[in-house]
């Protein structure tokens, strides 16, 4: 549904269909507040209301962890007839300041004068060019949700946060993990203890520069905070690659999956009928997408739980627990050390969410212990499906840790069917939300400020028409990007080599020094450029045995 232009006629805000409803609207039945603003929490009576207050919150979260970083441009609040919160999915929900004081964040954007829009050019996106002040859709929505209704939205729980964050950490990349563990034993564990250790310390760094400045909610923010506007143009530039990736291993997925279930047709005919399949994801309201994005935990858990099934039921290698196939203790082929490093990283890529799970706690002090727990819950599953995976099948493990257990029919085929059900599902579930936040980007480029958005306001089937050939050719893009990269283990490393090194481990570190450099001890200076070289040298080698 279109979203009006509002009564500002100077405004030129383009008309965005369907697109982040990343906050419930606050009159949502979640919980009550009281005289001094405290959120009453309501009493659950059934086992349904308590459901529906984790899919609730993971609904808020998992929005978040697509689109919060996108830098939008500043506009009129909106309030759209079909229900509250597609307004604020638009982005263009203005940032009230305080009429008191002026935040930090609000002075890196806004700017001495119009004379510094030099300064901020980007030279990826002309249009974003045009708009001095830019917020992500995150920070919008939650702006919308303070500012037109103040803290009337009941917030995540300590153990719903705990569950938002292992359900963002825990997704198709702990498929590869087995293969990452190929490399051998002493460099899969070392490099699977190294990227843990460094994604849960600088999770935790995540809420130090948030700090910095009480207004800044998302990863974008922290960028903005740290490099000014130029660091949250990155921040969109990067997160825009990462998700288009991610795409195209969701259709890696879908493809592999439609081949062990209906073997027999060629790469071309699965490329075409995933197409089929996902693109009509691109059309669905999101707000139900998210909700069925919590089939990636259940799928993830029933891997798990398929592995050790069949590893116990079988008594001889290969897929065995109780006979292990031949593994190595030391790399026989060190040219096949690189790859692990992100195929074992894409696992931990889950910083972006953490500033909107930290906002979004009831109790944010306890934020330190949740990131422990969500870690310590994560390890468990990690490792149990790497080193499970790797002792079954050693040097035969294949890119996804499903296609071997297909291969072997004395296993539970019903059992097995299932889990490859799931793990085909998760694709379908997901791309959606993945692809939504491209398609907002390039609606806001092509809208905003251009002459085609005069075209569409001379009829109501053009923007529609527009909006949804361009949908069709962003997903067609994608599948094309599949098909010439075939290989899922080739896709989750370059994921895990670059971007996650990149988000979840150098870009943190590279903000805390920024941020606070100069209060910093030598000790913890010491620890964080040893952590950037260490992280920086992986991802580079990383990224480059991706495209060998």
């Amino acid at each position: 549904m279109d979203i009006p232009n509002g009564d500002n006629s100077g405004s030129n805000v383009p008309r965005i269909r369907n697109l982040h409803p990343s906050q419930l609207s606050p009159e949502h039945s979640y919980g009550a507040i009281s005289e001094d603003h405290i959120p009453i929490e309501r009493t659950m009576s059934s086992f349904s209301e308590r459901l529906g207050s984790f899919v609730g919150s993971y609904s808020r979260t998992s929005m978040m962890f697509m689109a919060e970083n996108l830098a939008v441009p500043n506009g009129p609040l909106l309030d759209d007839e079909e229900d509250k919160y597609s307004a604020i999915s638009s982005g263009y929900v203005s940032r009230i300041p305080s009429k008191t004081s002026v935040s930090r964040l609000s002075r890196i954007e806004t700017g001495p004068s119009t004379s510094a829009a030099n300064e901020h050019s980007s030279l990826l996106f002309s249009h974003l060019d045009k708009v001095l002040s830019t917020r992500s859709v995150g920070t919008v929505a939650d702006d919308y949700r303070y500012e037109a209704h103040p803290p009337a939205a009941k917030k995540s729980s300590f153990t719903q946060s705990i569950f938002n964050s292992i359900n963002i950490l825990i997704g198709i990349g702990i498929l590869a993990l087995p293969l990452g563990f190929k490399a051998s034993w002493v460099i899969g564990v070392s490099v699977f203890v190294f990227c843990c250790g460094l994604t849960n310390y600088t999770a935790k760094l995540l809420q130090k520069c948030l700090d910095v400045d009480p207004e800044s909610r998302t990863y974008g923010d922290m960028g903005a905070l740290a490099f000014g506007l130029k660091g949250r143009i990155w921040v969109t530039a990067l997160f825009i690659t990462e998700l288009i990736t991610s795409s195209v291993a969701l259709v890696v997925l879908l493809g592999d999956g439609i081949d062990a279930l209906f073997p027999g047709f060629s790469l071309k005919e699965i490329r075409l009928l995933s197409f089929v399949i996902l693109t009509p994801m691109l059309f669905l309201p999101v707000r139900h997408l998210s909700y069925s994005s919590l089939l990636g935990i259940i799928s993830a858990f029933s891997i798990i739980i398929v592995i050790i099934v069949d590893g116990v039921t079988k008594k001889t290698a290969p897929g065995s627990l109780i006979e292990p196939a031949d593994t190595e203790i030391w790399p026989s082929d060190w040219m096949n050390v690189p790859l692990s490093f992100g195929l074992i990283m894409a696992g931990f890529a889950g910083h972006a969410v953490f500033p909107t799970v930290y906002r979004d706690m009831e109790n944010p002090k306890a934020y330190t212990r949740m990131v422990n727990w969500t870690y310590l819950a994560t390890t468990i599953v990690y490792f149990g499906v790497a080193a499970c995976g790797y002792l079954m099948f050693g040097s035969n493990t294949m890119q996804e840790i499903t296609q071997n257990i297909v291969s072997i029919p004395e296993y539970n085929q019903t059992l097995n069917r299932l889990a490859v059900w799931l793990i085909a599902m998760n694709p379908i579930a997901k791309y959606g939300l993945t692809v939504n936040p491209v398609n907002l980007s390039w609606q806001i480029w092509l809208f905003k400020g251009t002459s085609l958005e005069d075209w569409c306001d001379k009829g109501s089937w053009r923007e529609p028409i527009l909006t949804g050939v361009g949908k069709i050719c962003i997903s067609a893009f994608i599948v094309v990007l599949a098909y010439i990269i075939p290989g899922f283990d080739k896709i989750m490393s370059l994921l895990g080599a670059f971007f996650s090194f990149m988000i979840s481990g150098i870009f943190p570190l590279i903000c805390h020094l920024c941020l606070f450099g100069d209060v910093m001890s030598v000790k913890n200076k010491v620890l964080d450029y040893t952590l950037i070289i260490i992280a920086s040298s992986m991802a580079l080698t990383g990224t480059c045995w991706s495209f060998i």
